[in-house]
């Protein structure tokens, strides 16, 4: 089973993130430099920095879909509770929503398979379980229930309050993740216009003639003055997403 803690991006998804971004980050340099060479042995070689950056997301974007599918998984199955079945059943009856809501890829789905197939032909019990998926997930969310479960696996006739309680606190997280995203996306916005801008000045003013940018391409002092402002610019980028990646 996946650590989601890990990029699930393959070898060859890996290579063509890097070539692609060493491409376009060496046309960048290229603009401020008009030095072939160099233009490409600096785009090439922040281009892993921007592959990590792209892996790092990756992993996030996929953490933030398997809790929004594991809360979904806990109202199945406090409905399937209410309605008298035992934990067992009630994880049947989750799995079967679940495959009517998402796909059979889906990271959620492969999970409550593994979990069913593992304690019904495995013997393995549901607590460890449930705690190798929360400590491969990397989620506090998944983790505190699964820690919680161990408590009360077999020990505690309120089952379904307890899964009730814990999809209530996963619900009001990710609404208020929500709400702060909506607040801060026009900041994004002007984050990725912030790195974009000094591309487009540059071009702009290149194509005005008359020599205006030859002192930047030909001079020592020219490539220095953008060497500072290439560099400004990357720091105020990285520490604006920085600022904006809020976590609750």
């Amino acid at each position: 089973m996946p650590v989601y803690t890990k990029c699930n991006m393959t070898k060859m998804q890996h290579i063509l993130t890097y070539i692609v971004s060493g491409a376009l980050l060496s046309v960048v340099m290229y603009l401020f430099y008009h030095i072939v060479v160099l233009s490409a042995i600096v785009g090439f070689a922040g281009a892993f920095v921007i592959e990590k950056m792209f892996a790092y997301r990756t992993i996030e974007k996929r953490q933030r879909e398997l809790r929004l599918q594991f809360k979904e998984f806990l109202e199945s199955m406090s409905v399937a509770v209410g309605a008298g079945n035992v934990e067992v059943h009630a994880i049947k009856s989750a799995l079967k929503d679940l495959r009517i809501a998402y796909n059979e890829d889906a990271d959620i789905v492969k999970e409550v398979e593994n979990i069913l197939m593992q304690y019904e032909k495995g013997g393995k019990l549901l607590k460890d379980l449930f705690q190798d998926f929360a400590d491969r997930s990397g989620i506090d969310d998944i983790q505190s229930f699964a820690t919680i479960y161990a408590v009360i696996e077999g020990k505690s006739d309120r089952f379904g309050d307890i899964l009730m309680q814990t999809q209530g606190i996963i619900g009001d997280k990710i609404a208020i993740e929500q709400e702060i995203q909506t607040v801060i996306t026009s900041a994004k916005s002007e984050t990725n216009m912030m790195i974009v801008m000094p591309v487009i000045i540059v071009v702009a003013m290149s194509g005005m003639g008359g020599g205006l940018m030859d002192a930047l391409f030909s001079t020592m002092v020219g490539h220095l003055v953008a060497t500072a402002a290439i560099v400004i610019f990357a720091a105020s980028y990285i520490y604006a997403v920085k600022v904006s990646d809020v976590k609750v």
